[in-house]
């Protein structure tokens, strides 16, 4: 008899232990990975959610958690790459979406364990006392029965229950947890791509600003010295007073324009801050430029495979799997359940003998249950998952079709600006020859001072022109960047 019970509880065991190496969720067969309690599928589902997984490597061997790294060194910008690194390191919401990471892959874990069999033990002692008007089935001559006291006496005992997952109900239950988890995993790196990108952009903001303040500051230099020369020539009577106002008002407007730079600049080091999680009392970036060159798209064009790289649509993507294996889930939930169960200890109803081998006993079975009538609420929860898979494969191709046009549209303007800039280049060469020949002719008393200063105006604004002009260029390859998932 102890042989039977223990060979039982060995054939529920093992039966577990069979079925765990038989998980085979709707992306392809299944590997466990040890430690991590995640379930990979090695081949892709068709139809859009057939994307890399969030292990991929790139043609480099960078992972693509880390294709953000690579990109944004192609500014060759120490600074930006030290404020990205310091972001990632002290950001909360980026900590909050690595704990959420965590959270689901605990899920997988949970999700795993219902795979094997429950086992549960205790001690049990009770003592009842029979009413001495107990019924009986046997009709007696009188009313009253003598008391009876009824003892039990249980040790050790073992009941374990297993449920044999015909249906794929329990694995179906780890797929969505998995796919859960990789979903969170596609949100966390995300969210590293977004953060990573908005530090980029407002960095490479400060730059333009501090280029546009080099401008001014140039301007306002040589404007001083010109301003100290027409006082001296109008203090010995060389010139009227008009050409000195002149002189002085434009001085003032650009020590205002200048000014409203640094304010603008003050405000993009504060929020440069917030997404650094840094104080902003104390938080400074020292002045510099804009990088020499912005980083150059090898491409002729964009190709689908770069934005299946994106991490938002592998999260949309992860989506969709969700709910289609929650549909295989409920449909396995209108198929018959069958259990395994067993039980076994010590019983006795005296303290002498419970611990003899006779006192042994125990029970196998097997327990089966199918829902015979609810009402048609698995069906319709079965068609309602089937109908959401539609509604997340139309939401997919429209956010895919969204990545396209913004980097088609970064693209397309890093392209142009590209051409403008060395148009502009040419027209500011051209500004400043003329300013130059027309100071020579102030000087030789042929032209008014007027004219000097608008051809310096003219000079000035096609200088701050470019500036603006390298700023966009930045700006957008920080878009085509983040575009097509980090780095091409």
């Amino acid at each position: 008899m102890r042989q039977v019970f223990i060979l039982s509880l060995w054939l529920l065991t093992g039966w577990a232990s069979a079925q765990t190496t038989a998980v085979s969720p709707s992306g392809g067969a299944v590997t466990l990975q040890p430690g991590t309690g995640t379930v990979q599928p090695s081949t892709p589902a068709s139809g859009p959610a057939a994307i890399p997984s969030a292990t991929t490597t790139t043609a480099a061997g960078l992972p693509v958690a880390d294709l953000f790294v690579g990109g944004f060194n192609r500014f060759a910008d120490p600074t930006l790459e030290s404020l990205i690194q310091l972001g990632m390191t002290n950001s909360p919401n980026l900590r909050a979406a690595l704990s959420r990471l965590e959270e689901a892959r605990i899920r997988v874990r949970i999700a795993q364990s219902f795979l094997q069999p429950s086992i549960r033990s205790s001690a049990l002692i009770t003592t009842q006392s029979l009413s001495e008007h107990r019924p009986l089935a046997i009709p007696t001559t009188t009313d009253r029965l003598p008391r009876f006291q009824l003892t039990t006496y249980q040790l050790l005992p073992v009941d374990a229950t297993y449920e044999l997952d015909l249906f794929k109900r329990i694995r179906g239950g780890i797929t969505v947890a998995d796919l859960q988890a990789q979903a969170s995993d596609a949100d966390y790196r995300a969210f590293r791509l977004s953060l990573a990108s908005d530090i980029a952009r407002t960095y490479l903001l400060i730059r333009g600003n501090d280029a546009e303040q080099a401008v001014f500051g140039r301007n306002l230099l040589a404007r001083d010295s010109t301003l100290s020369i027409l006082r001296e020539r109008f203090r010995v009577g060389l010139i009227n007073q008009i050409d000195v106002q002149r002189a002085e008002t434009d001085y003032a407007g650009l020590r205002v324009t200048l000014k409203g730079l640094q304010r603008a600049r003050t405000e993009l080091v504060n929020g440069l801050a917030q997404l650094c999680a840094q104080d902003p009392a104390t938080f400074q970036v020292a002045p510099g430029t804009l990088p020499a060159t912005a980083p150059t798209f090898p491409y002729a064009s964009l190709s689908t495979d770069l934005f299946l790289r994106r991490p938002d649509l592998q999260q949309f993507a992860r989506q969709i799997q969700i709910v289609d294996a929650q549909a295989l889930v409920q449909q396995a939930t209108t198929r018959p359940r069958v259990n395994l169960i067993g039980s076994g200890g010590l019983l006795s109803g005296r303290f002498g003998p419970w611990l003899a081998p006779s006192s042994a006993t125990y029970l196998v079975g097997v327990n089966a249950s199918v829902p015979l009538y609810e009402g048609h609420r698995n069906r319709e929860l079965v068609a309602l998952a089937r109908q959401q898979v539609q509604t997340g494969q139309q939401t997919y191709q429209q956010q895919l079709q969204l990545a396209q046009r913004e980097a088609e549209t970064a693209l397309d303007n890093l392209t142009q600006l590209r051409e403008q800039i060395d148009l502009q280049r040419q027209t500011i060469a051209l500004a400043r020859r003329t300013e130059q020949y027309n100071r020579e002719l102030y000087v030789r008393g042929l032209a008014t001072y007027l004219e000097v200063l608008d051809a310096q105006r003219t000079t000035l604004t096609n200088e701050q022109l470019l500036v603006q002009l390298r700023s966009q260029e930045v700006q957008y390859a920080v878009v085509l960047l983040r575009a097509v998932g980090g780095d091409w």
